[in-house]
């Protein structure tokens, strides 16, 4: 049977491969009975809370990217970790979460049954497989409905039950049976409800304390396509059509192949059996045609339409302004980290908390916000849904803007909050309406505010930090801290670099990888030696306090994001684009550090290196990545990362390499290497691209970067690149012998040999540099083809000629772009 989705951004038929999804179908019922006895545990076999607790553990699978950690540790690390921590925990007091006070959200958080918490999360690993079938497996399989997941589908459909139940008190085995309604539909689409049903009598038969309201749930789920009147079946048709354009699709099936097959899925006689039968016998290349031509027509077709009546749902879009300020606002390592885990925290985790605390509240307590409602909460902004019973959107927005603003001012925040209508009765707006709504708001987030702060004239004591603000405390260290980064330093103490420094990872390949940091990095301090007062240190591959190796800074963008996101239809299609991107990031990072557990038989060597990648991720979520790394491994380590980009997302991404020495100030050095990467992309966009800069002596800052870039790199005739694809990095690499994780780790471990052998790659290009650093362009040119011509066949010198100078359009040569390269492994080592 045909089951194809239409992928985006890169639009193109991906085929489920039946027997693979088939596999799956133990692991879901398992999933699910876990989850069903881990909730009635938590609950105390009481029904009612157990079944609030199930329904948010299931829509754990549904947001999995979002919940997971790059790689699993026994630390709360990420700040959605958090998330899914609180969407437990409130069912379990009756108490409010101190929404004012951050670290003492934190602390709760991290402390509230920390061992079932771990439990679920160490859980969460064996439930990829079954997300990525979700992820590809389409909630309508016909072409034209199949642009959006199963995954989707059953989170909006739990959306729109839980808008539709106003005023109640939460019935959540409502939730639960929109949840699970389609989940059939993995293993038997023709025959997707009976499929259900099977599924549920196996969880419901080892669940003792939820048996009633789950066969609640069943009877639901099996009256789903009846002619019926209930909150599920209206919530199901509502995000149904939210997904199907069918007027569009049948004006577009008009003398088409496939049109036939359409008059057998529509009207009151509808035999899907037939309909998918009449589909395949077209084969897979029509079906993929079709798909693409028919998105196209719905995403050129779709318009705002103008609906009566009150909206029973709002969007509220939160933004954190000033996001690479706020971050380089911290010198050091050690709050820089904690600084990047805020942005996200805030704007997503918090601002999760502050309404649903909120909302519970003013609904006399009936009534809490589903984990489902946060839509998206990457690269600082976020997308919650509320029900209008909470208030009118301007009581929504003055409460977030209220509560957010006395929480955040020590730490010199301030969210941007929007309102939209999301959802009415008979109709759930498209993504363009609602982002049309939210850009002509758009001139609020620059309005002056009542809460800046005077200051007087006179002197006054500059925080010894960050060197912006006046000093208000002075710190455990001596030094005298504005209110922002004593506050930071404090929250940081325990988390960011030094939880990430402290906790336990876990790797599965054949078998599991325990990686402890403290523990495998060869790189031993004193009882009394703060491990961040070496962060820069420990991630640059230092062995003693006497080595000299470089650390570097690797940041990456996905190409054309807003593009991309901005040609959106609907919201479960924004919803998958951003899970996707998510999940797939996540995943080319783990599997990138596979390949170098693979590359080595030596455990304790690369188990030192894993461990300080680890400890350099700064962020890495979404479509934007932070990195810090040895020199040494820098470079192939994101080659072989983004050369998984377009299959593992979808997207390609430019990419910024900095290497710079461990005492540089970081923050200056992020400049630096956002900068590179900003000019790293290649013109369309279309191709993964990698900019490389090594800085010896010169300070690494964002000016220094667009000022050597402007000398150096011309629009015709130069030798810097700058935008170089990622398969030319790799051929390079390659050339060289240094694609090899384990050749890399041999010299990485043996700096004296391994300085050696890369002097002695890196000369015969040394030299044309040195003579470029002299010479015009043509002269050096010339030079370049005479040693070419006298070099011998198939020498080192005469491939590197070639890899330079041959098959390029124009006269921009990659030379000084190489050296680079190399350069950057060298003072790695």
């Amino acid at each position: 049977m045909i089951r194809g989705k239409l992928l985006l951004p890169e639009k193109k038929v991906v085929f489920i491969n039946e027997s693979e999804v088939q596999s799956l179908r133990k692991d879901v019922v398992d999933a699910l009975k876990v989850f069903s006895s881990l909730a009635c545990e938590l609950a105390d076999n009481n029904e009612t809370k157990a079944t609030n607790i199930f329904a948010d553990l299931i829509s754990m699978i549904y947001k999995l990217p979002m919940l997971i950690s790059y790689v699993p540790s026994d630390k709360l690390s990420t700040p959605h970790e958090y998330f899914f921590a609180y969407i437990v925990f409130r069912h379990l007091v009756e108490d409010s979460m101190p929404s004012n006070d951050i670290a003492k959200l934190l602390e709760i958080l991290e402390e509230k049954k920390r061992d079932e918490i771990k439990e679920v999360l160490d859980y969460a690993r064996t439930l990829r497989k079954i997300y990525e079938k979700l992820l590809y497996v389409p909630a309508d399989t016909r072409p034209g409905y199949n642009f959006t997941s199963l995954a989707s589908h059953l989170q909006l459909s739990s959306i729109l039950v839980w808008l539709l139940q106003k005023g109640s008190v939460d019935l959540n085995y409502l939730r639960i049976s929109a949840l699970l309604h389609d989940i059939g539909k993995l293993f038997n689409p023709t025959n997707h409800v009976s499929e259900s049903i099977k599924i549920l009598d196996e969880v419901i038969e080892g669940s003792e304390c939820l048996k009633t309201n789950l066969s609640r749930v069943k009877s639901l789920v099996e009256q789903h396509h009846a002619p019926l009147e209930t909150i599920l079946n209206d919530a199901d048709r509502l995000a149904a059509s939210t997904d199907r354009f069918s007027e569009i699709v049948k004006g577009a099936l008009n003398n088409t192949k496939i049109g036939e097959c359409y008059s057998l899925c529509y009207g009151r006689d509808v035999r899907t059996k037939e309909c998918m039968e009449c589909l395949e016998e077209y084969g897979e290349e029509t079906y993929s045609e079709e798909s693409k031509r028919l998105y196209d027509v719905i995403s050129n077709s779709v318009v705002s339409q103008k609906v009566e009546g009150n909206a029973i749902g709002y969007l509220v879009y939160i933004d954190f302004p000033g996001i690479q300020r706020f971050i380089t606002s911290f010198p050091k390592l050690r709050e820089m980290s904690f600084a990047s885990f805020l942005v996200d925290f805030v704007t997503s985790i918090y601002s999760f908390i502050v309404l649903d605390q909120a909302y519970y509240e003013r609904t006399g307590k009936k009534s809490r916000i589903p984990a489902e409602a946060l839509l998206s909460g990457y690269g600082g902004h976020s997308y919650i849904i509320v029900r209008s019973d909470f208030g009118s959107k301007d009581e929504v927005k003055a409460w977030l803007e209220s509560v957010s603003s006395s929480a955040l001012s020590k730490l010199g925040i301030r969210l941007d909050v929007k309102v939209a209508n999301f959802a009415y009765e008979n109709y759930v707006r498209n993504y363009k309406e609602v982002y049309e709504d939210m850009m002509s708001k758009s001139y609020e987030r620059y309005l002056i505010r009542d809460e800046g702060k005077v200051y007087s004239y006179g002197l006054h004591r500059v925080c010894d930090n960050c060197g912006i603000r006046p000093a208000v405390n002075r710190s455990d260290d001596g030094e005298y801290l504005c209110e922002t980064c004593n506050l930071v330093r404090d929250l940081s103490k325990n988390r960011g670099f030094i939880a990430k420094y402290k906790s336990k990872y876990t790797l599965y390949e054949e078998q599991r990888i325990e990686i402890s940091p403290k523990e495998d990095i060869k790189f031993k301090l004193d009882k009394n030696q703060d491990p961040t007062s070496y962060a820069m240190e420990i991630i640059a591959g230092y062995r003693t306090t006497s080595d000299s190796r470089y650390i570097a800074l690797i940041k990456a963008d996905g190409n054309n994001a807003g593009k991309i996101f901005g040609n959106t239809v609907t919201f479960s299609e924004y919803v998958d684009k951003s899970f996707r991107l998510d999940f797939g990031v996540k995943k080319m990072f783990y599997d990138t550090l596979l390949d170098i557990m693979r590359a080595s038989s030596d455990e304790s060597i690369k188990k030192d290196l894993v461990s300080r990648i680890l400890l350099g991720v700064l962020y890495l979520g979404g479509d934007d990545i932070m990195l810090l790394s040895p020199s040494a491994i820098a470079v192939p380590f994101a080659v072989k990362m983004f050369k998984r980009s377009l299959e593992y997302t979808g997207f390609t991404f430019k990419v910024g390499i900095i290497s710079v020495k461990p005492d540089h100030p970081v923050q200056f050095a992020y400049g630096a290497v956002n900068a590179l990467m900003e000019e790293s992309k290649i013109h369309t966009g279309e191709k993964s691209s990698i900019g490389v800069l090594v800085f010896s002596s010169t300070l690494a800052s964002e000016g220094v970067v667009k000022s050597d870039l402007k000398n150096y790199r011309k629009e015709k005739e130069s030798f810097l690149v700058v935008s170089n694809d990622v398969d030319d990095v790799e051929r390079l690499l390659n050339l060289m012998e240094l694609d090899d994780f384990g050749k890399l780790m041999e010299l990485y471990w043996n700096p004296e040999e391994g300085r050696k052998v890369i002097r002695d790659k890196i000369r015969s290009l040394e030299r044309f540099v040195n003579y470029a650093d002299t010479h015009d362009f043509y002269n050096t040119l010339a030079y370049l083809i005479r040693s070419k011509a006298k070099s011998e066949e198939n020498s080192l010198i005469k491939r590197i000629i070639d890899l330079t100078i041959k098959g390029r359009d124009d006269f921009v040569f990659p030379l000084y772009d190489y050296y680079f390269i190399l350069k950057s492994i060298r003072v790695g080592i």
